[in-house]
């Protein structure tokens, strides 16, 4: 439903009533206002979420002794089955909360320095674990100090994961809240300039130190998550939504009251065949590129060498990657304004599928790695910006929480099925096919994209398509 908005002086909105934005009532202040918070929360989360944790966490597991296979099973499937519960939890609360902030930001806000302080305890884990055992030699006596840090390790990796799906959630679903229909291409264009710059800072200013000095690099990036988080919430001012659907009849008990939500939400997201392509294409792209992203620090290893100039050789290859995107999605925001991202989507498996295959059969050296791994990145990168606005394009704006989780538990769960037989297939066959594995899962995922289209084109395509609901 379309808002009815009116405008004061600083660019704000206000809506009566519905959720949608009309870029018509946004000065130009006002909507570079809402980029520019956006996008700064955009480089922290990913700064941390793409380069901090993603990294450093498997080097702490590897130096405590742990196995690929308890890494990719700790970080795919435990994590992802806690998502899977979790999320559709989360987000549909925050489709249907009401306060004077809003929606989604008093989640944000709430959750942003939790996750500051898990951030900081799991870069000084090693400390944790040393001095628990220290002081409790009659509960920790038997095993060793390094035992006990990879459970504290554990312990606070698998919490601040479960603080993080928070803005890994609700972040995106500002999108359709607070961004103009017409400008989600343009602003997800920019949002992976951002999400790039992010990494690259990592890459190319942290990465160096990630075995001499992890608690600083963690305490870095908690502080500006924190900061950003904040600041995001003070100055992006949500609408006024109307009040939600009643849930159930007043005279329902409150196990009546969750069966008819718990009915609703899964009859809502999952009885129609056009979600499950839209849900499987998403899922399958994460089922290639997770497992491929965790495990490839590992073959840099073994061509560079596990030493800390090997380390910086690694870093100036992804840093390299993140240059290229950044200039990827800056090109092509004028493109995106005009792109439907569905389409840019089946561009991008088609991408992938070929620098897949140039990886899992040509790599053998430093050079060979360092181009098929930046190829490989630039077509990961072209799906990336082509569909980062796809779910605000073809998920229902009222219900748009609820089915964004529901892609999530799809995702989330197809990822923790395979992330265990990932590192046992990398354990067993060696990490050199991490590019078999992305391409065996790219092939899969571009199917389901070209059904997805097929589809998408019979409701209507670019001119008539309205999201289905039951």
């Amino acid at each position: 439903m379309e808002a009815k908005r009116s405008e004061s002086s600083d660019g704000k909105t206000t809506a009566k009533p519905g959720v949608n934005v009309p870029a018509a009532h946004y000065t130009r202040r006002g909507l570079i206002g809402v980029f520019f918070w956006l996008l700064l929360g955009d480089f922290c989360l990913h700064l941390m979420d793409m380069g901090v944790v993603p990294t450093l966490v498997p080097l702490q597991f590897e130096a405590l002794g742990a196995s690929k296979t308890t890494y990719n099973f700790v970080n795919g499937t435990l994590v992802n089955i806690l998502y899977v519960v979790l999320v559709p939890i989360v987000s549909t609360w925050s489709d249907r909360t009401r306060t004077r902030i809003g929606r989604r930001r008093p989640f944000l806000l709430v959750t942003a320095p939790m996750i500051a302080v898990t951030l900081v305890l799991l870069g000084f884990s090693s400390h944790i674990g040393r001095l628990l055992h220290s002081m409790a030699p009659g509960l920790f006596g038997a095993d060793s100090v390094a035992y006990v840090t990879l459970g504290v390790t554990i312990t606070l990796f698998v919490t601040f994961k479960l603080l993080d799906l928070f803005p890994q959630s609700i972040y995106y679903y500002l999108w359709p809240d607070v961004i103009p229909p017409e400008w989600l291409g343009t602003f997800g264009a920019l949002f992976r300039v951002f999400y790039a710059g992010g990494s690259l800072a990592f890459n190319w200013f942290l990465i160096g130190y990630a075995k001499t000095h992890p608690e600083y690099i963690y305490s870095l990036s908690a502080g500006l998550y924190l900061i950003a988080f904040v600041l995001l919430c003070w100055r992006v001012k949500e609408p006024d939504y109307p009040p939600p659907e009643p849930a159930a009849s007043k005279d329902a008990t409150a196990t009546q009251r969750v069966a008819a939500q718990v009915k609703s939400y899964f009859r809502d997201c999952f009885s129609s065949a056009f979600y499950w392509k839209y849900f499987l294409a998403m899922a399958l792209f994460q089922c290639a590129y997770q497992p491929f992203i965790a495990n490839l620090i590992f073959l840099g290893k073994q061509i560079y060498g596990d030493t800390e100039e090997g380390l910086k050789k690694y870093g100036a290859v992804i840093g390299t990657k993140d240059l290229l995107w950044i200039g990827i999605y800056t090109a092509v925001v004028p493109i995106m304004a005009k792109l439907h991202p569905l389409k840019a989507g089946v561009i991008g498996y088609v991408l992938m599928i070929g620098a897949a295959l140039a990886g899992t059969f040509l790599i053998h050296d430093e050079q060979s790695f360092r181009i098929i791994t930046i190829v490989t990145f630039a077509a990961v990168g072209l799906y990336l910006v082509g569909t980062a606005a796809l779910p605000a394009r073809m998920l229902p704006r009222e219900k748009f929480g609820q089915f964004a989780s529901a892609g999530a538990i799809v995702f989330r769960l197809s990822v923790a099925i395979v992330s265990t037989p990932a590192g046992l297939f990398f354990t067993h066959f060696g990490t050199q096919h991490v590019f078999t594995w992305l391409l065996i899962f790219s092939i899969l995922g571009g199917i389901c994209i070209v059904m997805l289209y097929v589809d998408w084109k019979r409701r209507g395509g670019d001119e008539g398509f309205v999201p289905p609901l039951p």
